[in-house]
């Protein structure tokens, strides 16, 4: 029976399992999660769906293949005086020629390696092939899981290309492939300035767990040598990453991201290193925020309450919590800020998950049935609790795309703006109402309250009901903050609330 108890509380760690038929079971299902995703966020955004930051990616990933400098765009300009988005460079041979549809392509990709490496990840802790195609399943369609990938409103961000990252390198790292490991915590830290500490902490998971699995072995056996040397370069690539952004000269839409804190006004804060004496001086208003006690209810319904096996990664959670509360926001749930908790959430319930399947198999069968009741009816109310905090997944389970228009409406955007598509020129600029990108989003794009020295537009596609009222456009009426005068664009086409006007010569 002791044995049985210590079984949930350590782990297994066979780094020489080898492939059978679950791993090409999962393989099959990952490429079916890979396409029904990619399914799923490609008719959202023909549905009209996403607006923003998509199309703010395209731009920059593409950049430096149409010469126009390494991560530029048309919303903010130079894209690292804010952040430092490294992984979209080699992005841009898909956004090249694919446009948004490329990037929402990868991301379906990166939920299908999710799983697979879920499973991966849950075979070498121990579990069978059964439980670990099931149990990543879970983890993966869970509510959180699924809000994380949907991003409702944007479709995409780089960031949330991390997780599936990590768990590549946790998996490695458990593994203690030293050059593997590495070279997917750089990928990792690519991500964005922030992404280290998601790197960081699933490394000392990994170094964690790999400890307590070699109980009785020699200390310097036990030793996670890689999972140390992944965690130093971590630690060092945050002050570098830091240093790169805050070298760019700052636009007048592209602050620097210390400058971007919401916690202090801008301009308090005179480099990268006042962030860290900052931070180490208000660890106790740290500590005691929203965003903290937010943080530990996520981690016990994220991870369906297995984290209680290993209550010390609550401790490693509040990490992965500072840029939120740097921001002055006390919500975690935005992708750009949860990838690093949604990572560690992951690799924690993985970790978990194994644990409770190999303590199973040394109970009777009356045991088992117990076991596997239990956790199934903590498994319905972690899910209940993780819906409650974000019902957006409710359409995502139910398959409808978000979208504010009716398919009719839709269908009258397509009549009026295919003859842009037909007559327009890639490299004329075009701006567009806040949901009409899509059809701009391979052209040169430009936002509407972006415009002050930049090319007045050719094109204009205008929604008179878009419910952002700066980016509202009527047949008389645009903002004229910008300088752009409506009576010097000629009324093409309009339909129902839909508007296409193009600049007299």
């Amino acid at each position: 029976m002791r044995l049985r108890w210590r079984e949930l509380f350590t782990s297994k760690v066979d780094a020489a399992v080898r492939w059978d038929r679950w791993d090409f079971v999962a393989l099959a299902l990952a490429m079916f999660i890979a396409v029904w995703v990619f399914a799923l966020k490609l008719k959202t955004f023909y549905d009209l769906g996403y607006t923003s930051d998509l199309f703010v990616s395209v731009q920059a990933a593409r950049s430096w293949l149409e010469g126009r400098g390494l991560l530029q765009d048309n919303c903010f300009g130079n894209v690292l005086a804010t952040h430092t988005y490294f992984l979209l460079v080699p992005l841009g041979f898909i956004a090249k020629p694919f446009g948004a549809p490329g990037l929402l392509f990868v991301l379906a990709a990166s939920v299908g390696a999710a799983y697979f490496w879920a499973t991966r990840i849950l075979r070498v802790l121990g579990a069978d092939g059964l439980v670990a195609v099931i149990a990543a399943g879970v983890v993966l369609t869970s509510p959180l899981s699924v809000a994380f990938y949907q991003e409702p409103g944007f479709g995409f961000h780089v960031e949330i290309l991390a997780p599936a990252l990590c768990l590549v390198m946790f998996y490695f790292l458990l593994q203690r492939r030293m050059i593997p490991s590495i070279v997917t915590a750089l990928a990792v830290i690519s991500v964005k300035e922030d992404a280290p500490i998601a790197a960081a902490v699933v490394t000392i998971v990994a170094g964690v767990e790999t400890w307590i699995s070699s109980v009785g072995n020699p200390a310097r056996s036990r030793f996670n040598w890689p999972a140390a040397i992944t965690l130093l370069l971590s630690v060092c690539a945050i002050p570098l990453l830091l240093a790169i952004s805050w070298s760019q000269s700052p636009t007048m839409y592209a602050r620097h991201s210390v400058d971007r804190l919401g916690i202090v006004a801008p301009g308090s804060l005179s480099g990268p290193g006042a962030v860290f004496v900052f931070v180490a001086s208000n660890i106790a208003h740290w500590l005691g925020s929203g965003v903290v006690r937010q943080s530990l209810w996520i981690m016990i319904a994220g991870s369906f309450g297995t984290i209680l096996l290993r209550p010390y990664y609550l401790v490693v959670g509040v990490l992965t919590t500072v840029v939120a509360w740097l921001m002055g926001r006390n919500d975690l749930l935005w992708a750009p800020r949860f990838f690093p908790t949604e990572a560690l959430l992951w690799c924690i319930t993985l970790v978990a998950f194994a644990s409770i399947a190999r303590a199973a198999q040394y109970c009777s069968k009356w045991t088992r049935t117990a076991v596997l009741t239990t956790v199934i009816a903590t498994a319905a109310l972690s899910a209940s609790a993780q819906l409650a905090l974000v019902p957006q997944a409710r359409s995502a389970y139910l398959l409808r795309p978000y979208s504010l228009y009716s398919p009719q409406e839709r269908q009258q955007a397509d009549a009026v703006f295919a003859r842009y598509r037909r007559e327009g020129k890639p490299e004329e600029p075009v701006i567009a109402s806040t949901w009409l990108f899509r059809y701009a989003h391979d052209r040169n794009l430009f936002w509407l309250d972006r415009l002050y020295y930049r090319p007045a537009p050719i094109w204009i596609l205008g929604d008179s009901a878009d419910s952002y009222r700066p980016f509202r456009i009527s047949p008389t009426t645009i903002n004229a903050k910008p300088g752009i005068r409506i009576e010097d664009y000629t009324l093409l086409d309009h339909r129902g609330r839909f508007l296409l006007l193009r600049k007299r010569e």
